[in-house]
Parts: structure tokens; C-alpha cells; sequence
């Protein structure tokens, strides 16, 4: 195997979530040897969307909050989010992402399996 080269502006864009918003797949489990990665995305929410509720079986998530505010869930719990805040999501653990204020909401995700 052999390192890989992209340019994030040659990434094409594609729905996220039923189209509540949109993402970009910026590195995929056959670039990297380990069995445990899932995926590296970049995700856009424009103000009002969301990422509604989902989990990811037996996969670790964290993701961090690039540009935009809004409103984390997780189970039965609500949290703020700002530029810079880096959120961790336990695998098989329910959640919802959603876009407040006037500019859409960029983050980077990052997706392990636990086994």
C-alpha cells in the first residue's frame, strides 16, 4: 500500500442523512491498513437542519466544529456547540446534530470501529 494525495476541492460533495445535509468522504478504509476506520468526512448543515437522531453500531464517532453554532443531543442529554469544540460520541449511542444561527455549520467527522 502506498500513502494517497487529495485535494479537498476535488472532492465531490454528496447527501448526508436523507439530504438534511451534505458531506464530503475525505478518507476511506482502503487508503489505511487498519481494520478499525470507518471514514474521515467533512459534514455541511445549513441554519435549521439537522442531522437527525441516529447511531452507528459498534463505531466511536467525534467529530469537530469547524464553523457555526448549534445544538448537540445525545440519549436523553442537549449541549451547545461552538467553533471549536470537539464532541466524542460513544458507538451504538443515539444522537442528533442541529445547525442554529445565520451561516451553515462545517465539521469534521471521524469514524472507528470498536471491533
Amino acid at each position: 500500500m502506498k500513502f494517497t494525495i487529495s485535494n479537498i476541492t476535488q472532492i465531490p460533495f454528496e447527501e448526508a442523512h436523507g439530504g438534511s445535509g451534505g458531506r464530503q468522504v475525505l478518507v476511506k478504509p482502503e487508503q489505511l491498513t487498519t481494520p478499525y476506520f470507518e471514514a474521515m468526512t467533512k459534514g455541511y448543515l445549513k441554519p435549521g437542519n439537522a442531522f437527525d437522531w441516529h447511531k452507528h453500531a459498534d463505531t466511536d464517532e467525534w467529530f469537530v466544529v469547524l464553523r457555526g453554532i448549534g445544538k448537540f443531543y445525545w440519549e436523553n442529554e442537549t449541549v451547545d456547540y461552538k467553533v471549536g469544540d470537539i464532541i466524542t460520541i460513544p458507538a451504538n449511542s443515539t444522537h442528533k446534530i442541529e445547525a442554529l444561527g445565520d451561516e451553515e455549520n462545517e465539521f469534521y467527522f471521524v469514524r472507528v470501529k470498536c471491533k
